[in-house]
């Protein structure tokens, strides 16, 4: 009997999965939980393998099983993650973030206090090299609650426990392969969940470090990124059953405002290289995502 599954997707990152295991190994306030990490390889070369076998090799309570997921897409990463995870519950931390102590604690903790489905925590960005004031609101992620706050939105899963039988439970495909590589199916399952009655609720201690590479700071990958965050919003309202068609003509109403109030200010600030101009390029690009929304027009960001 497993109480706890830590299930880390990964994509040729051997160095920062080095990183995230051992900030998981680390948690020392659950010794009388029992606990199993699980990472799923989704390289068809296996890059993560050594890592695991390094780690197994050292013993220890905590059992680290290595899983091989040729199939791309970050969709089927998490799938097989469900499924081979053994525990009552299941925690998702990324391959690039680092837990900090007391983490899994303050998880279990909450969601055995308020009774939720879910519980999330906050993510606090860590740059390879300075970053815009921007891209630092950008890639925190911190509800600013109380724990055991219920949250009635939130799109990620990134840092997350869940009950596996009450999320899970007679889905054969909780994660939609269909945005393995574009992303946004964490988003897809979070808003089904909660059409099912599902519970959401914020833990404020259970804090993770993400490492933000500088190729993720260019201006270029922020945009697409805002772009592809705001077709997910309208996106979503078309994909749950049944769909939510007079949401997602909300959501591109308030897109063909976007565009229309902030595209020429982004571009007269552009023009005057005032430094103002990438937030309000964002508002702007945020608006065509929201009504450029169609699956055919979503970028790829993962591999």
């Amino acid at each position: 009997m497993i109480d706890v599954s830590i299930v880390i997707p990964t994509y040729r990152r051997p160095e920062l999965l080095a990183l995230t295991l051992a900030g998981c190994l680390a948690q020392q306030e659950i010794e009388d939980e029992r606990v199993e990490i699980v990472v799923v390889d989704n390289d068809p070369a296996q890059s993560a393998r050594a890592v695991v076998d390094s780690v197994s090799e050292g013993g220890g309570s905590v059992a680290v099983r290595y899983i091989a997921e040729a199939r791309p897409g970050i969709s089927c990463a998490r799938n097989t993650g469900v499924a081979h995870a053994a525990g009552h519950y299941i925690a998702f931390i990324d391959d690039d973030e680092e837990a900090a102590p007391g983490w899994l604690a303050a998880f279990l903790e909450t969601i055995r206090r308020t009774g939720a489905d879910l519980v999330v925590g906050p993510v606090f960005p860590q740059f390879a090299e300075p970053a815009c004031s921007y891209a630092r609101g950008a890639y925190t992620r911190d509800a600013h609650l109380p724990t055991g706050t219920r949250l009635e939105h939130w799109s990620g899963i990134g840092n997350s426990l869940l009950d596996k039988k009450r999320c899970f439970a007679d889905i054969a495909e909780p994660f939609d392969p269909r945005l393995g590589l574009s992303g946004g199916e964490d988003a897809l399952f979070l808003h089904q969940l909660r059409r099912r009655g599902g519970t959401i609720a914020w833990c404020a201690e259970a804090s993770v470090r993400e490492s933000i590479a500088a190729d993720k700071l260019a201006t270029r990958y922020l945009l697409r990124r805002e772009f592809r965050g705001a077709q997910t919003l309208t996106y979503v309202c078309t994909a749950v059953r049944p769909p939510e068609r007079g949401k997602a003509m909300c959501w591109m109403a308030v897109g063909c405002a976007q565009i229309l109030l902030y595209t020429p200010v982004a571009l007269a600030l552009w023009a005057l290289r005032h430094q103002r101009w990438l937030p309000v390029a964002v508002k702007a690009v945020g608006g065509f995502g929201k009504v450029l929304w169609h699956p055919r027009l979503q970028p790829r960001l993962y591999h």
